[in-house]
């Protein structure tokens, strides 16, 4: 056991590139739909604020 070396992986740093890196893509991919989806939505919200709702009275025959 005196002898018992350990030893380090050598690719330990691009396996942490490739996490950070797959980690930001995701994120960027996460944002970009998050600001598609308002995007379309936006004119719904306007159109609700704009809409009149009227009530007619039943009318009988």
């Amino acid at each position: 056991m005196a002898g018992h070396k350990h030893d380090t992986n050598p690719d330990m740093g691009a396996a942490f590139t490739g996490l950070i890196g797959g980690a930001i893509l995701l994120g960027a991919i996460l944002y970009g739909v998050v600001q598609w989806t308002n995007a379309r939505f936006e004119g719904h919200e306007k159109a609700e604020k704009h809409a009149v709702i009227t009530m007619d009275a039943p009318t009988r025959i």
